[in-house]
């Protein structure tokens, strides 16, 4: 038998000027309920000149009857360094909390900028425990902790690669598969605290599986690391990813969510991604990280300039249904033509033919009987 479990909550975070974003992911064990704050290193601003930057980050948790019942208080300073790009900083609070309703408030304040901001996110604590938490990676580099985007050359990590990892059943043992080396460790301690750096291969990128046996029970985990399509609701407001789930959406699901106002829409799109989850009762949803990043390389490649967003083009929205396209054949200067681009489905046998008939790279689809 093969289980996944652990409860996870996204908050996304705006402030005048720029944006940000927050992951609080939550875990709740015997020992209280932990709460973590990945913050990406992406979306911090340093004051210009400054190789440091300093955020003040309150959590405070209070109950339905609105009374506080806990508060966390951390000052964070960062170090401007080319490496941590692609990375959150993360930062862990525990509380020992009674079954029931409670609200937490996140605030977060740049000490140089005075950017502030705080939000609220409700949540429950019941009497079930996470069975398996997030499989933390955690690196340390210039007295800075990090989450990295990937096991990256040995010129990413520093002497510490720790995997850190709590649990609520009766673990027997867990491997760690890096590419071909294997780690057993039999009756681990609770929470694991194991630096990976040992059985890491220098010089290449590495990578990581985690299996946890419990008796004839088996838990597959993947390692948490950093990943770029957390920026996505940094990026796209509610009514665009609206917008966005129209290419996927059967239409009866559009004519629903069209409907929605922009408060509507945040509960809305969960419960689509929830209800198209490829693996429910797990952390991940694979089906909505690929469409996530679909969208933002689509924004990235076939954006013509800031009114004119690449996943609303046309080529966006097909690589956004389809992905990355098998062939690319393309008339640059064609003699007495549009430029056109033809991208080549083989396993859908699709064909589809862009032109730029206005001359400013905005690529239009030529045949759009064959999408539909």
């Amino acid at each position: 038998m093969i289980k996944t479990l652990s409860l996870i909550l996204l908050i996304a975070l705006m402030l005048i000027g720029s944006l940000y974003s927050q992951e609080v992911i939550f875990e709740h064990y015997e020992s209280g309920v932990d709460f973590w704050v990945l913050l990406p290193y992406d979306a911090l601003n340093f004051k210009k000149g400054a190789e440091t930057t300093e955020y003040q980050v309150s959590l405070i948790i209070s109950d339905n009857k609105k009374k506080q019942v806990t508060n966390f208080e951390r000052s964070v300073l960062i170090i401007k360094r080319d490496w941590l790009s692609e990375t959150a900083i993360p930062l862990q609070f525990n509380a020992a909390l009674e079954t029931g309703t409670y609200t937490a408030v996140l605030k977060l304040k740049n000490k140089a900028l005075g950017e502030k901001r705080s939000i609220k996110k409700g949540f429950q604590v019941d009497h079930n425990y996470t069975e398996i938490g997030l499989s933390w990676i955690i690196a340390q580099k210039d007295g800075v902790s990090y989450i990295p985007s990937k096991v990256s050359p040995e010129t990413m990590y520093p002497e510490v690669l720790e995997l850190r990892q709590s649990y609520s059943i009766s673990l027997d043992s867990l491997r760690i598969q890096i590419d071909n080396n294997k780690l057993m460790v039999n009756n681990p301690k609770n929470p694991i605290h194991l630096n990976l750096v040992p059985y890491l291969n220098k010089g290449e990128e590495n990578k990581m599986k985690l299996t946890f046996y419990e008796k004839n029970i088996h838990y597959n985990l993947e390692p948490f690391l950093f990943s770029p399509w957390y920026s996505y609701s940094l990026r796209y407001n509610p009514s665009e990813q609206i917008a966005q789930l129209r290419y996927i959406a059967s239409q009866n699901e559009w004519q629903e969510l069209r409907k929605l106002s922009e408060k509507e829409a945040v509960n809305a799109i969960e419960n689509y991604w929830k209800a198209t989850d490829p693996s429910p009762g797990t952390i991940r949803n694979e089906t909505r990280e690929k469409f996530y990043q679909r969208v933002l390389l689509a924004d990235d490649k076939f954006s013509v300039h800031k009114k004119m967003k690449g996943w609303a083009s046309d080529r966006g929205r097909i690589y956004i249904k389809y992905g990355e396209p098998d062939e690319i054949n393309a008339e640059t200067y064609p003699m007495g033509r549009y430029p056109t681009i033809i991208w080549s489905y083989y396993k859908q046998n699709l064909e589809f033919i862009f032109a730029d008939t206005q001359g400013y790279g905005q690529y239009t689809l030529r045949n759009k009987e064959i999408e539909y």
